[in-house]
């Protein structure tokens, strides 16, 4: 028999740490199979439905491959999935209809995962709980700005909005790899983050100029950003150098103008 490359099917604590760490896909087949009772145990416990434990439980392994580089220790692979898991389906129980939580607030924060084994317990955190409050105004404006990204990303957060995080299945839609769109997902709600940071949906500074008509008017510059945005899809980087704009200032006119023209309830953009 022919000696293979192959890895032994059993690999210890810090085999699989070692290879996680170099980016290895293997680690992750790996602790997939090691872990998924478990993590579909955990998940039983709080949300008895097959459907959406499975797809949590799938979501969880993708969170640590993307955030591979936080793992500290062989120990912290089970630390850092118990938490996600855990914490996501308890996002899904206190807001069910909510689906910002699972998208940005179960990606936030994955340090504290040490703060499970201590024994915290999100149920038992009252402001974690008001914080459900405010959630579904925070989605409102992830809708708002989603014009914002390009085509593709724009595509899959909202197949993410709709149809939940089964990476797989948008994977195979997309004609793309489950860690390609594990990956741009993650960049398309990082770049949602830095926007919404921002801009916070606050109009710029008033120029000098009548007020009742700037309500009813954009400004030169503010078209020229639309235009270059939806007919050159340009990016905002691009447009800010050929303007000689700070970035921040072209994404801020840009989303006040395009903001306006829906309120406005405009069809076209007026270019």
């Amino acid at each position: 028999m022919k000696r293979t490359n192959t890895l032994p099917r059993k690999l210890t604590d810090f085999q699989l740490y070692e290879l996680l760490k170099k980016g290895n896909p293997t680690a992750l087949e790996h602790i997939h199979l090691r872990y998924k009772r478990l993590l579909f145990w955990l998940g039983w416990q709080v949300l008895k439905d097959d459907f959406v434990v499975n797809t949590i439980v799938q979501d969880t392994f993708l969170k640590l491959w993307l955030h591979r580089d936080t793992i500290e220790t062989p120990d912290h692979i089970t630390g850092f999935l118990r938490f996600v898991m855990k914490r996501d389906c308890i996002a899904y129980v206190t807001a069910p209809r909510n689906k910002f939580s699972r998208l940005m607030a179960s990606l936030d924060s994955f340090e504290n995962y040490q703060d499970y084994l201590a024994g915290y317990d999100p149920l038992k955190d009252k402001e974690y709980l008001h914080s459900q409050e405010s959630d579904q105004k925070k989605f409102d404006e992830i809708k708002k700005v989603l014009a914002v990204l390009n085509p593709k990303r724009k595509h899959l957060i909202e197949l993410c909005l709709e149809y939940g995080f089964q990476y797989k299945s948008i994977a195979e839609a997309m004609g793309s790899s489950v860690t390609g769109i594990s990956t741009e997902i993650s960049k398309a709600i990082d770049e949602l983050r830095k926007i919404l940071k921002v801009t916070s949906f606050d109009p710029p500074q008033e120029k000098t100029c009548n007020k009742e008509q700037q309500s009813e008017e954009l400004s030169s510059q503010q078209l020229e950003i639309i235009k270059r945005r939806f007919e050159q899809k340009s990016s905002f980087a691009v447009i800010a150098k050929e303007l000689k704009l700070p970035e921040k200032e072209v994404q801020r006119e840009f989303l006040y103008a395009y903001q306006h023209l829906q309120n406005q309830n405009r069809s076209k953009i007026p270019l």
